[in-house]
């Protein structure tokens, strides 16, 4: 009887334990919501949401948190329940549903939530200015949406990127394939600090780091931290590499909250030696976001006084080993708001950098802007459009070395939270970083008159291709529908879909009629490019169309999209002398279209495949010979699949290099090989993993479709070659 009285009380005392848990774990993700944990404290919340259905501030506190992790989706549906269930709504309510409506591009509404945030301010109150500004900036929205930047954005991935600010890239030339960034993420040295630099933590906030990451196989590693001897319990910013990167420059700062550019050895060899930069030019006031052109020229962002307003760019200009006064670079460039992160390209005349102008499409835009040698001035600034800009803050732009690619960051949807890294892969290159002028830059124009040249590019008529008549989309033949199907035309510089109106309303039709109809979309592009880069650039072309095909989300599964990159052109990219042949390079700058299962519904419909002329003079086979390869059963081998661009000199060493996957597959994968036998195709796949890449598999194909496991054992009596693989997949 003692027993069971001392088991009852154990039991009573567990329950009671778990009864008071909810309460205590809400206790916990309130003081987490508090310090702006929001990731941690949604974690919480999510365990005890059903237990406090009647607690209508939590969903407030959920749709907060969602809203700075980036799921604007759910951020909508907390909040929005929130305001129309409180009796009286937190003051920041329709502010966090206008700019997660803002994020989504969602314009129109989310101008209706600042209308009614505005109205709750009072007259004087100093933030009516910033969603005044907002406001513009929705209404401008749209047409900077019509503004494509010619690039194929995506993200460096989850090895670089953290839910903490990640930003600002640069390069050691002595380090190879390495990039180096700053991050504030929870592996900082030092923990959770607070003002006066002592351990915090509840209220104390992760100080940035440097980190670095290693390209290995084409894909980026784990990115790691540098040691102590570089970051300390302050915070480190990355900003450049001097020297042929034996140096360092960071921007440093101290316990009494102050910055300051500091110099440091990055060598193993040497002795730590940390010295200030000697900044002459820097103010009382905020300097930051330094770019250094050479070690004698810079470029950075300064509240100081003087200025048009907020945040302005300046130079400054090194003379006997003293950096000058800065120069402001004038109305052309600043303005009554910020401009920020600035980055100077290599011919010394493109200005890139961040302004949160009302013209732009929300918060911070990327924005170009040229010096003109000849009048000595500014041309007037350029938006860089879509998708390098978003309706969040993007800044930090650098253009790699060679032209085609830059880095950026970014905290717009779809990242993992905060500023995420990303790159973009622009279709043809940025001449204006391939090769330095005279003067090297605006600024030695400016000093120096008498250095004028003229560098007015010479222009060039390119005469305009109409690969194929315009056709209706569908015809009729008797009882039977012909769906009339192009290849897909797009534009060298943005990507843009050219003249397929018909064919992309003929693709549309035939996906709502026949469910089972299966469409591969193939992209190709000329050889002007990184024909590496390409394979990846080429999958995303296809499937920003896929996108503009899909009505519902059944269809993502009966479109199957391929990049083939420059590897099957239709006609000679090159005149005979070896000069470009720029109806050639067009042609080859195409989508093609590919119809599957629907041999069943020959008496409803067909297909017409309306193939492009090509004159004898200029047209190359190489597509013919890889369409009649597909017919049958092929393998090819699948090296590796990942969600960014993957780079690897294995794609040059093997012929039939591709990229394919689902339109809303996240990962791309990427294969190399087209064999008609599993003989040959595993010597491929042999040689494959003796370079590196164990996990690297063989895929069987009928007329081009992949075919799954399940399908090979149905098929192998009609394709005996299937049997080995079979065999070679169960040993």
């Amino acid at each position: 009887m003692k027993y069971i009285s001392s088991l009852s009380i154990v039991l009573l005392f567990c329950a009671t334990l778990t009864a008071q848990s909810p309460n205590k774990i809400k206790k916990e993700a309130d003081q987490l919501f508090a310090s702006k944990n929001y990731e941690k404290s949604l974690n919480e919340y999510n365990k005890i949401k059903n237990k406090y259905t009647k607690d209508i501030d939590i969903k407030y506190k959920i749709g907060v948190c969602y809203f700075y992790t980036n799921n604007m989706d759910e951020a909508i549906i907390y909040l929005k329940f929130y305001s129309q269930n409180s009796p009286k709504l937190a003051p920041l309510t329709n502010y966090y549903i206008a700019r997660a409506y803002h994020h989504q591009n969602n314009f129109r509404t989310a101008v209706h939530y600042y209308k009614n945030h505005l109205r709750t301010l009072a007259s004087n109150a100093p933030e009516r200015e910033r969603l005044k500004r907002l406001i513009i900036q929705c209404t401008n929205g749209p047409k900077v949406e019509q503004i494509n930047s010619g690039a194929i954005v995506a993200t460096l991935g989850t090895k670089i990127n953290s839910n903490a600010d990640d930003y600002r890239i640069c390069f050691n030339p002595r380090v190879a394939n390495t990039i180096f960034f700053s991050s504030t993420r929870n592996t900082a040295t030092g923990g959770k600090l607070n003002q006066n630099n002592i351990p915090d933590p509840i209220n104390g906030h992760y100080r940035s780091d440097i980190y670095k990451s290693t390209l290995n196989q084409g894909s980026w590693m784990d990115a790691t931290p540098l040691s102590s001897r570089y970051n300390t319990n302050m915070s480190e910013d990355i900003i450049s590499f001097f020297d042929n990167g034996y140096q360092m420059l960071l921007l440093k700062g101290f316990a009494d909250g102050h910055k300051e550019i500091v110099k440091e050895n990055y060598d193993d060899d040497s002795i730590e030696v940390i010295l200030p930069f000697a900044l002459n030019a820097s103010s009382h006031h905020w300097d930051g976001d330094h770019f250094f052109v050479s070690d004698s020229l810079m470029l950075f962002s300064s509240n100081r006084p003087g200025g048009y307003g907020g945040r302005d760019l300046y130079y400054s200009i090194q003379t006997n080993g003293q950096w000058q006064i800065p120069v402001n670079l004038g109305p052309k460039i600043n303005t009554e708001y910020d401009e920020d992160a600035p980055f100077l390209a290599k011919n010394g005349r493109h200005l890139y950098f961040s302004s949160d102008h009302p013209l732009s499409m929300g918060g911070y835009d990327i924005y170009k802007a040229i010096f003109d040698d000849s009048t000595r001035t500014w041309k007037p600034r350029q938006n860089l459009g879509v998708p390098i800009n978003s309706s969040a803050d993007d800044k930090n732009f650098f253009l790699d070395k060679d032209g085609l690619k830059a880095y950026f960051s970014s905290n717009r949807i779809g990242g993992l939270g905060g500023f995420d890294l990303y790159s973009a892969y622009f279709r043809t290159r940025q001449q204006e970083q391939l090769q330095a002028q005279t003067p090297n830059h605006f600024v030695a124009v400016l000093t120096n008159i008498t250095s004028l040249v003229d560098n007015t590019p010479i222009s060039h008529t390119v005469k305009k291709l109409t690969p194929t008549a315009t056709v209706d989309p569908t015809t009729t033949s008797g009882a039977k529908t012909v769906y009339n199907i192009s290849p897909i035309y797009y534009n060298a510089q943005t990507g843009k879909i050219e003249g397929a109106r018909n064919t992309i309303l003929a693709l549309k039709k035939l996906l709502a009629r026949h469910s089972e109809a299966m469409i591969v979309l193939s992209g190709h592009t000329d050889h002007s490019g990184n024909s590496i880069n390409d394979l990846y650039l080429t999958i995303k072309q296809a499937e920003e169309l896929s996108n503009e095909l899909i009505e519902n989300n059944s269809q993502n599964k009966q479109i199957w999209i391929r990049g083939c990159g420059q590897n099957y052109p239709i006609a000679n990219n090159q005149n005979f002398d070896g000069s470009p042949n720029h109806i050639g390079e067009k042609m080859n700058r195409r989508i093609n279209v590919d119809v599957y299962n629907i041999a069943h519904l020959k008496d409803e419909m067909s297909i017409n495949i309306i193939a492009p002329k090509v004159s004898s003079v200029m047209q190359n086979l190489a597509y013919t010979r890889y369409q009649k390869q597909l017919k049958g059963l092929t393998y090819k081998v699948q090296v590796t699949e990942t969600a960014t661009l993957f780079n690897h000199s294995i794609f040059k060493e093997f012929q039939h290099a591709t990229t394919e996957k689902h339109p809303k597959d996240v990962n791309v994968k990427y294969m190399i090989g087209l064999e008609n036998s599993f003989v040959a195709i595993k010597r491929t796949l042999d040689q494959v993993i003796q370079k590196g890449f164990p996990d690297a598999e063989i895929i069987p194909y009928i007329n081009g479709i992949r075919i799954t496991e399940d399908e090979a054992q149905v098929l192998f009596t009609e394709y005996p070659d299937l049997k080995q693989l079979l065999e070679y997949r169960s040993n």
